[in-house]
């Protein structure tokens, strides 16, 4: 891992900041809804225990079947259409005994007046039950202290209708109106029904539905008590106490054993909830987690509570519930707690509050907090990543420079940063010193074969002037042999002389070397056929994949080059080794490539190969070999303006030398 993505690998360990500031906003959270959650079950008990003593007998000795009167908006149309009536699925339900018919009643009073809607459905349609019958009717009775009435309601002409019932009870009206499932029947009732209890007998065929547990009357015309529905409007003297004891901004419901409201302390007025973005919503989502539900809070007068939170406080079980407006900031909690009579749950008496988004929409106190460690975190992570990328570019551009210094391309005194004052730029002054020492050493060894050639011909001269004025005079056979490994130590001596001396002749001449141009191709075709014919048992090719390649250079120097490059691969690879020679062209470049099999050169010296009295070769033939044969070749690249380079072929395929000149 680069020094730069160290850094800022570092730097992600700032997001433990904004992670404990979470934590809190969390914790935060939740203590505020517990604190809200305790005083409004507070309310909800008080209320629960200061019941009126009417709104008690209510609860002790409710009727056996009974429907709520829900408080219509507006008078309804009689049309056979349930829309005037909020929360029409909430109805007395009943089915006949063979379980195809079914039957919802409701009953709502609006402008003084009573009215009722019966919605009939089959189960099942089939030739023998179908959807209508000829006997399709609806009887329906009313009682009270004055008499019993009979509305007898069939179905010949769906439509407007006008009923007038047996016992003089006044005149109804209302709208049959067929459905896919059944009908529709949407009665406004007599005024003499303002007090009365209610009964019914649907009829479809064999099937019947009762509003009690028999399926028809007495021939006396009387109903039993238990088939009666008594209709119970809602308290409005306990709503209004309800209204005045619950806090701002929330509403109070009592609702009996079944679920009815029995009391609606009535809507809460508009605040103008603040309308949040989609993002305050998500973070606000992450922060309340799974505990808040996305629910719309109920903005009318619902007549029965049906939510599971409602439920367990019927079972006698204290229960609260949050939810979230799905488009605002407003967050409802619910609490329902248990009204018990006599040890028994009769009712419940359920409130809800509202406010706004308890932490990320309203309090910016905690959403500044929330976004400032964000930002912190982030501009912390993009400083220490850009001072990271800073400091790994110095580091890069000293060490490029210093890479270029070791291969003789850039002066030792201009390294970049030798005149910073932090670490870098010590470490730079270091390396100059350091690449100074090198570069004077390397400078040593290139002017010591020269010197010790030249220091070691009268040596060798005197030795060998001596060797032969011994040789000219009679020695015995011990003393001859003595003389002739003289001899040959003094021959091998002036060969590595030579040797020494031929480097210094070479640069020497590359100084006034004669430049003309020339065509490699050719150059290079007629070296190789000169080697097949200097080693006979040796397989040496040439590839050449052009005809011509002009360049300006000296043709002598590339030929001694070639010399010693071939003369390494042949004397470092076997008989059954190949040498390849190529030329060939790319964009602003000629190189000169010599390749043998069957070797290998070690990674650790591969860049230094081309260094002065440098050599490889573990064996010592008979001519001496002092490591100058490479370091010639480097001498003639460097003077065309090109390099030279040494790599291993891939797959153990063997060697490639290039010469690489611009061309």
């Amino acid at each position: 891992m680069t020094l730069r993505n160290r850094l800022l690998a570092l730097s992600l360990l700032t997001l433990l900041l904004p992670w404990f500031g979470w934590k809190l906003l969390q914790e935060l959270e939740g203590f505020l809804r517990e604190s809200q959650e305790i005083a409004l079950l507070s309310t909800a008990r008080t209320l629960a225990g200061a019941l009126p003593f009417e709104s008690q007998s209510q609860l002790l000795y409710a009727p056996g079947r009974y429907v709520v009167l829900r408080g219509l908006e507006r008078t309804p149309v009689l049309d056979g259409f349930d829309d005037d009536w909020p929360y029409a699925q909430q109805g007395l339900t009943a089915s006949s005994a063979d379980g195809l018919l079914h039957v919802r009643f409701l009953a709502g009073t609006a402008d003084g007046g009573l009215f009722v809607l019966f919605e009939v459905t089959h189960a099942a349609t089939t030739p023998q039950h179908p959807v209508k019958t000829p006997d399709e009717r609806i009887e329906l009775l009313l009682r009270s202290p004055r008499g019993l009435w009979r509305f007898d309601i069939r179905s010949e002409a769906p439509g407007p209708l006008q009923l007038f019932s047996d016992g003089g009870g006044g005149q109804a009206e209302g709208y049959w109106r067929d459905t896919a499932e059944g009908y529709r029947l949407e009665l406004a009732l007599p005024a003499v029904a303002g007090n009365a209890d209610t009964g019914f007998i649907i009829t479809s065929g064999p099937s019947q539905i009762a509003s009690g547990s028999i399926s028809g009357v007495d021939p006396r015309g009387r109903v039993e008590a238990q088939q009666w529905i008594t209709l119970i409007p809602q308290r409005t003297e306990l709503s209004a106490m309800l209204a005045g004891a619950v806090p701002e901004a929330s509403r109070a419901w009592l609702v009996n054993q079944d679920g009815w409201v029995l009391a609606d302390s009535g809507l809460v007025a508009e605040r103008g909830a603040q309308q949040t973005t989609w993002l305050q919503r998500l973070l606000y989502r992450l922060v309340a987690g799974s505990r808040t539900a996305l629910e719309p809070a109920v903005t009318n007068h619902q007549p029965r509570l049906q939510s599971a939170t409602v439920s367990e406080a019927l079972a006698g079980r204290e229960s609260r519930h949050w939810s979230q407006d799905p488009e605002t900031a407003t967050v409802h909690n619910l609490v329902a707690v248990p009204v018990q009579l006599e040890g028994k749950t009769r009712g419940a008496i359920v409130l809800q509050s509202s406010s706004e988004g308890l932490l990320l929409a309203t309090n910016r106190a905690f959403g500044r907090l929330l976004i400032t460690t964000l930002a912190l975190t982030f501009g912390l992570a993009g400083g220490m990543w850009y001072f990271a990328t800073r400091l790994s570019r110095r580091v890069r551009r000293l060490s490029g420079a210093v890479s270029q210094a070791m291969q003789g391309g850039v002066a030792v005194g201009v390294l970049p940063l030798t005149s910073d004052r932090d670490e870098l730029g010590e470490l730079a002054r270091n390396n100059a010193k350091l690449l100074r020492a090198v570069a004077d050493y390397n400078l040593y060894l290139q002017t010591l074969a020269g010197k010790l050639s030249h220091e070691l011909k009268t040596p060798l001269a005197i030795t060998r002037s001596s060797l032969d004025n011994l040789s000219s005079r009679p020695l015995d056979p011990e003393a001859q042999r003595f003389l002739q490994r003289a001899q040959e130590g003094v021959e091998r001596q002036a060969a590595i002389v030579r040797a020494m001396s031929e480097a210094n002749r070479l640069e020497a001449s590359i100084r006034v070397a004669e430049w003309e141009q020339a065509d490699l191709v050719e150059l290079v075709t007629k070296c190789a056929g000169g080697y097949r014919a200097a080693y006979p048992g040796r397989r040496i090719q040439a590839d050449v994949s052009l005809t011509t390649i002009n360049l300006r250079c000296a043709p002598e120097l590339l030929v001694q080059a070639l010399d010693k490059l071939v003369d390494n691969a042949i004397t470092l690879s076997s008989e059954s080794d190949e040498v390849h020679l190529a030329v060939r062209r790319t964009d602003g470049q000629v190189h000169l490539s010599v390749r043998n099999s069957g070797t290998r050169l070690p990674a650790e010296f591969q860049e230094r190969i081309f260094d002065s009295l440098v050599s490889l070769r573990d064996k010592r033939g008979a001519t001496p070999h002092l490591g100058l044969g490479l370091y010639i070749v480097r001498l003639v690249a460097v003077a065309h303006g090109g390099s030279v380079e040494a790599r291993n072929l891939p797959q153990d395929q063997g060697v490639e030398f290039i010469i690489h000149l611009p061309a």
